[in-house]
């Protein structure tokens, strides 16, 4: 998706220049977001057994300043509220900065950032058992983890035009993750792999202007997981299989209306378990979403919107076999209204519904999810 976004920044940015406004490369980029959302899951096994409700409640504040006409500064960090069980807990999330710069000419963006380790870490037991619920991506939960320690990236994309409605991008990244404490009472560190991904995607608008297609790819090399043992040194305990995902995104306008559906694929290849020198089959993620949007009376944009889910299982040793975890079908719709009539500040309310089913360690749950979220955009 960042390619993608980028390939669409590439057509106002070269727009601009053509107009002789370096300066408005940024221009609107005096941001600030807050915001607040409530996210609920409810399990249930076939016996009619609930799991319980995994609760979140999060307030995202993020905030964008251009330090120069081709450099953007971007902070951003959570306040979160998760309940589940007997665990409760209540923090912040690490802390992202992030540096975006546009070389001259338009066709260079170079990205850094940083995670300062502002989340907790050492988590108890049922702190721990709370996190591995709210790390299934199935979810979508905002704050799937508290703190990880201090991670760094830097990524380099190149965009250029075609053809007068082509771009096409292309990009390289390096994700550093560092070691840091996950459980309380245990010296031991945890050190997760870095990263290295290359990205490529083109941007296409028809000769009418009233439709765009756009492809992003994006793959992925992980270095194998390391923990520490009593001496102090780290040794490699896992190792995540290369993954590639692919977004196909497809809008269309049509008098008052704009549609669009988006495809996303996720698919890795065998997880290995290294102590046990045995590689294991990894998920396939498959999402779609259709919207519509159109602009209500009063200045208020709708959108309205459709999404499916479907998981194939993560297999994970247990003896000498294996169980099976993370696989889902789940179907959601919801709705989006923006008030667009304050040109300084834009307020967005957000509703969702979820329902299905999804394995968690061999069990499957029938699964009930609500989101309500509200969000304050200022521009300056």
């Amino acid at each position: 998706m960042i390619i993608v976004m980028i390939l669409m920044f590439f057509d106002t940015a070269s727009s601009q220049t053509e107009r002789g406004s370096d300066r408005s490369i940024f221009r609107g980029a005096y941001s600030a977001t807050i915001g607040g959302m409530q996210q609920q899951w409810v399990l249930t096994d076939k016996n009619g057994n609930e799991l319980g409700t995994i609760l979140q409640r999060t307030a995202p504040v993020t905030v964008s300043v251009p330090l120069a006409n081709r450099l953007l500064l971007t902070v951003a960090n959570s306040g979160v509220i998760s309940e589940y069980d007997t665990a409760s807990s209540t923090n912040i999330v690490d802390t992202r900065v992030s540096l975006s710069y546009v070389f001259p000419g338009e066709k260079l963006w170079l990205t850094g950032g940083a995670s300062l380790p502002t989340g907790k870490t050492q988590l108890d037991p049922a702190e721990l058992n709370m996190t591995s619920l709210l790390g299934q991506t199935v979810f979508g939960y905002k704050a799937p983890t508290f703190g990880q320690g201090y991670t760094g990236n830097i990524s380099l994309v190149y965009a250029g035009s075609l053809t007068r409605r082509m771009v096409l991008g292309i990009g390289l990244s390096y994700f550093y993750k560092g070691p840091f404490s996950p459980l309380a009472g245990s010296a031991s560190e945890y050190d997760a792999g870095d990263e290295i991904s290359l990205n490529t995607g083109f941007d296409y608008i028809t000769y009418s202007k009233t439709a765009r297609f756009s492809v992003d790819i994006t793959a992925t090399y992980f270095l194998q997981d390391r923990l520490s043992n009593t001496a102090g040194t780290f040794e490699p305990v896992f190792a995540s299989g290369p993954r590639v995902i692919a977004n196909l995104i497809y809008s269309l306008r049509m008098e008052s209306w704009n549609h669009m559906l988006l495809l996303r694929t996720r698919y890795r290849l065998q997880n290995n378990f290294i102590s046990s020198n045995k590689k294991y089959d990894a998920s396939t993620q498959v999402e779609g979403q259709y919207s519509v949007g159109t602009m209500l009376l009063n200045g208020v944009y709708a959108s309205f919107l459709g999404e499916g889910k479907y998981y194939t299982p993560d297999q994970v040793p247990s003896g000498v076999t294996y169980i099976e975890t993370g696989n889902a079908v789940i179907g959601a719709a919801g709705a989006d209204f923006t008030l667009t009539t304050v040109g300084w500040m834009m307020p967005t309310l957000g509703v969702r519904y979820a329902r299905g089913t999804a394995t968690i360690l061999g069990v499957e749950y029938d699964a009930s999810g609500l989101d309500a979220s509200l969000s304050l955009r200022f521009s300056f």
